[in-house]
């Protein structure tokens, strides 16, 4: 290290430049950034029950991701309302089946209108006026990309270009598997005895709805749509108190996708596109798309203001322009660094990686803060020396303890890469590349700056006789000496009445891990769940699998009536608790064949009393089979290709009174473990998974990686501390204030009934490794003072009267730094800033009052050098002692 020091001030322009060579080579990397918030970013790909998941997608589709929305507008059945809903069906189908030679045609047509140079918007939807999908999709984009402005040149039409090329692959891989609305339904008749699926409302030989026009018309479409029993409450709903049809349901699924943010965006476009329909959407594609939007919105507003708050404590600081400037740009430089990096490398920012930017900004400013403070405590020493040699020997010194702050901190976070969720690991990765290149920045920017520039200090620092003032921390730091060196047995009683509060509230503890709760209440994604949960049942729900284990064993009226058992038992008013808003499965479709077979009769809307009826039923019935896969289409959600297995799709609502979290998710499992094992006939398996599984499965990932990081971070910190200071008896010592602070979390989050989450998991991690900073600059500080043969005490006094400043000005600036988290957008990123500024006092109480106390009262001793020559080898007594002058003069 002190070789490389040596360079940085011999050739302090050439550090400079190679510093922004790497910067101007790294920061095109963060235009490559992208974000996302699939499950795919959390949940282990080789995880049992994820994998499970994905094959029953791969059977029975998708139909956990999909987008429902309601469309309340007015009177439902005026003939202009139906004409608006079919438009925005008919521009959703679109997505749907392909059009190869219309889409070519399209972009052809608009080729040669923008060959002939520049349009007015109204020129060129007037030349796709028969075209009216295409007209609204050219609308919507001018009006997404340009606002009101009308004029469109050569740019513009590029833009829009590029949107079609991107729209046209969409449509090209037919990314929408099936719109389901009143408008598009199919239903089954039957008619002189044979069992047929009808249009709802027919189209004529183009594939066009016939839309109904007359009074009569349109009441022989609300007959069909009312005369299914499981149409209401899945296409409709009903006012409860008038019993009017309010809401219709347009639900969207797509095909089997990885990701489904970028279709997910487009057709969000499309339905806020038709401002004349009064629709509520939700789904989970729609909530990670908040989450998008709100996580882009975070990292934009978190990092100036953290930026600017650790700007301000810089000032107060240093009181100078140097003391600001050089911080600024080392902070910017390590934020361009990682976030360069972390695009280079494709990594997608997941609502975990919005503490990563703020953070590195805080964690940067506490080494540049512990370099300048060494620069203006060695001022005198420099000054009467030749200045490169003396700043060479001042930012050895404190390069050196930046390094093995840097290194622990590295150790702590990179133990995170333990964890089984993807996202975690990934933040674990990145922060403790960025801690690195924090050390690497500050210990070569601020060195070589300052001997780039004139040495002055300050003089708002200075006494008439050129000594440090004295100031409030000074003053402050005097009094937690006083505590820590006199009244040590009584700081000790305290912590340990902390500790027993923290570990009885650490029992409290719960996790959470559904996206949705981590909005605040009243946001509009959230209410809109709400809202469409009481509507039409919920958006997300179970995947429960009953298995005949037979083929055609579905086909059983035994197994069918087993089937109603379970979903009634799920929707009784007494399991209200349970949280079902609504089931579907494949005996709906039998009970519906048995009452077309009987005049449409409802009290034939049941399982057929004879097994041959149900065997006749699907033998005579005529459905589609678009994919070929032996299975009509309406059949596909619900049973495998043998017939063997039947899918019960359960929706969780959520409501108003209750919010549905994983503690509930839990319980409901449970519940339904719990039924099937002891009321299942023995030869009828089951599987219960979905969606909700999946997040119940990740709080098992993220308690078992919290654990394992904790005890990785605490036992490899402790080993490298122990080698550090060449004493096994150091490792214990570190530990301390860093185990107090993290007990203490716990315990708050307990006690307060805050959620253990993927963002709230962090802060063990966290404290290890930003809390053991300012433990190291202690020791290394007290090792040094004790090497000089100074009492304990005495050499606790002096240690805290030098690092105590420059620990106490780092964790303002963390601790005021965490505290910007409170702007945000999302309750888990709230609470971390919270709590992790709780955590930064903490730690720095441990470092100013609890460390000295313990090692008062323990007698422990880290005085390493034997021989009075070594340490005038190694510390350059001789010089030392002149500034230890000086020092008692400004102290």
């Amino acid at each position: 290290m002190n070789r490389y020091i040596g360079f940085v001030t011999r050739r302090p322009v050439v550090v400079l430049l190679y510093l922004l060579l790497i910067t101007v080579l790294l920061a095109p990397g963060m235009l490559k950034l992208q974000f996302s918030n699939a499950i795919e970013a959390f949940m282990p790909k080789s995880d049992h029950e994820y994998l499970f998941y994905e094959g029953i997608k791969e059977i029975y589709g998708d139909n956990g991701r999909f987008i429902i929305l309601s469309v309340s507008d007015g009177d439902l059945w005026r003939p202009d309302t139906l004409s608006r809903i079919d438009a925005l069906l008919t521009d959703l189908e679109e997505y749907k089946d392909f059009d190869r030679e219309g889409e070519n045609g399209r972009i052809a047509k608009f080729d040669e209108l923008a060959g002939a140079g520049d349009l007015t918007r109204h020129e060129l939807l007037d030349a796709f006026q028969k075209d009216p999908p295409f007209h609204r999709y050219l609308e919507r984009k001018c009006r997404v990309l340009f606002g009101e402005s009308d004029h469109l040149g050569g740019r513009q039409l590029k833009k829009i270009r590029a949107e079609l090329l991107k729209t046209y692959d969409f449509k090209k891989q037919e990314i929408i598997d099936e719109v389901i609305s009143p408008l598009t339904m199919k239903d089954i008749s039957g008619e002189d005895d044979v069992l047929t699926a009808y249009d709802i409302i027919e189209k004529d030989d183009q594939g066009k709805r016939l839309l109904p026009r007359s009074p009569e018309e349109i009441r022989t479409f609300r007959q069909r749509l009312e005369r299914n029993p499981s149409f209401e409450g899945a296409l409709y709903r009903r006012d409860d108190k008038t019993g009017n049809i309010t809401d219709f349901s347009v639900m969207i699924k797509f095909i089997n996708l990885a990701d489904q943010d970028p279709i997910a965006r487009e057709i969000k476009e499309l339905i806020d596109g038709h401002h004349d329909l009064k629709t509520v959407p939700t789904g989970i594609p729609i909530i990670n798309i908040g989450f998008h939007n709100y996580m882009h919105r975070d990292l934009y507003t978190l990092v100036p203001i953290v930026m600017l708050v650790v700007i301000i404590v810089f000032y107060f600081n240093f009181r100078s322009l140097r003391g600001v400037v050089l911080p600024f740009i080392t902070l910017s430089l390590t934020e361009i660094w990682i976030m360069g990096l972390m695009g280079y490398l494709g990594h997608r920012i997941s609502s975990v990686d919005l503490s990563l930017p703020p953070l590195m900004i805080a964690v940067g400013s506490s080494y540049s803060i512990h370099i300048l403070n060494q620069y203006y405590a060695d001022f005198a020493m420099i000054s009467g020396d030749d200045k490169r040699k003396g700043l060479s020997r001042s930012m050895s010194h404190i390069s050196l303890t930046v390094l093995l702050a840097g290194l622990t901190t590295f150790i702590a976070f990179i133990t995170l890469i333990s964890s089984e969720i993807t996202a975690i690991r990934d933040w674990g990765f990145y922060s403790a590349v960025g801690v690195m290149f924090a050390v690497f920045i500050s210990s070569s920017l601020i060195p070589a700056g300052l001997a780039v520039l004139p040495h002055t200090i300050p003089s708002l620092l200075m006494n008439r006789d050129k000594t440090l003032k004295t100031t409030l921390v000074d003053r402050v730091i005097a009094l937690t000496t006083k505590a820590a060196v006199v009244h040590y047995r009584k700081v000790l009683a305290v912590v340990t009445i902390l500790i027993i509060f923290g570990i009885a509230g650490a029992f409290r503890l719960n996790v959470e891990t559904v996206f949705l709760n981590y909005m605040k209440e009243g946001d509009v994604i959230r209410d809109n769940a709400t809202e469409i949960a009481e509507k039409f049942g919920g958006f997300e729900g179970f995947a429960i699998l009953l298995d005949s284990r037979r083929p055609d064993g579905v086909k059983d009226r035994e197994f069918l009536e087993v089937v109603e058992r379970f979903r009634a038992w799920l929707m009784a008013p007494e399991n209200r608790d349970l949280f079902i808003g609504r089931t579907d499965a494949f005996p709906d479709l039998v009970k519906t064949m048995h009452m077309a077979m009987n005049n449409d009769e409802r009290t034939f809307y049941a399982i057929p009393q004879r097994q041959s009826d149900i065997i006749d039923y699907l033998e005579i019935y005529g459905g589609d089979d678009d994919d070929f896969d032996g299975r009509f289409d309406e059949f596909e959600p619900f049973v495998d290709g043998e017939f063997r297995t039947v899918n019960i799709l359960a929706r969780l609502q959520q409501r108003k009174d209750h919010s549905v979290g994983t503690a509930e998710i839990k319980m409901v499992s449970e519940r339904m473990d719990q039924y099937l094992r002891t009321e299942l006939p023995r030869n009828i398996g089951y599987t219960i998974s979905g969606f909700p599984m999946i997040e119940e499965k990740l709080v098992h990932y993220i308690v078992t990686g919290q654990m394992t990081s904790l005890f990785l971070s605490l036992i490899i910190v402790g080993l490298i501390v122990a080698l550090l200071f060449n004493q096994i008896k150091a490792a214990p010592l570190a530990l301390v204030p860093m185990s107090v602070a993290v007990i203490l979390n716990f315990g708050i989050m307990g006690w307060l009934g805050i959620n253990l989450d993927m963002v709230t998991s962090l802060i063990a991690a966290i404290t290890i490794g930003i809390g053991v900073d300012d433990t190291i600059h202690f020791l290394n500080t007290f090792r040094h003072n004790r090497a000089l043969g100074l009492p304990v005490d005495e050499t606790i006094t002096r240690t805290l009267a030098v690092a105590g400043k420059a620990i106490t000005f780092t964790s303002l600036a963390l601790i005021l730094g965490f505290m910007v988290f409170t702007v945000s957008t999302f309750i888990p990123v709230i609470l971390f800033g919270v709590l992790m500024a709780m955590t930064m006092v903490a730690t720095t109480v441990g470092a100013l009052i609890v460390l000295p106390a313990v090692i008062m009262a323990s007698g422990v001793d880290l005085k390493t050098y034997k021989s009075e020559s070594r340490i005038r080898k190694y510390l350059d007594l001789d010089r030392l002692l002149g500034l230890e002058q000086e020092e008692e003069k400004s102290l």
